[in-house]
């Protein structure tokens, strides 16, 4: 048999009172503003909710911002694997950001270097298999 009180009381209220704390509630007072003054200048804050110029939640920097951080990763990628490739992604991703207006220097000289590079490599590895299949051809 279970004791009294020993069960959980749901929380009741007594004329403004809590139940188990025998106080009062506190009670919120307001400053009183004599009829037909306004607290502050109306002018100052912002529009309220839905009546912004624009279309909303228009965010061109984040297009811009998408493709610079696009024309960065190709033109990193490009220096270790298929810069011939990667890197004129990485110039045309950063030539899209700057005509979102968002500056993309690194992706554009990036994926300049790495396409130049890369050109390189492969003239460097046709003219050594040109060299080697006129002189290795033989071994008189």
């Amino acid at each position: 048999m279970s004791q009294p009180g020993s069960e959980p009381q749901p929380e009741q209220q007594l004329n403004g009172q809590h139940a188990f704390a025998g106080q009062p509630y506190p009670q919120p007072s307001y400053p009183q503003q004599p009829y037909g003054q306004q607290p502050y200048p109306q002018a100052t804050y912002p529009q309220p909710y839905g009546q912004h110029d624009g279309p909303p939640f228009y965010f061109p920097d984040l297009e811009g911002a998408n493709f610079k951080s696009k024309a960065t990763t190709y033109a990193i990628i490009g220096i270790f694997f298929l810069g011939i490739v990667f890197g004129p992604l990485a110039i045309r991703n950063a030539g899209r950001a700057e005509a979102n207006g968002v500056p993309a220097t690194f992706g554009k000289v990036a994926g300049w270097i790495v396409l130049v590079l890369s050109c390189v490599n492969i003239l460097f590895w046709v003219a050594v298999l040109i060299f080697g299949l006129i002189y290795g051809g033989s071994g008189r």
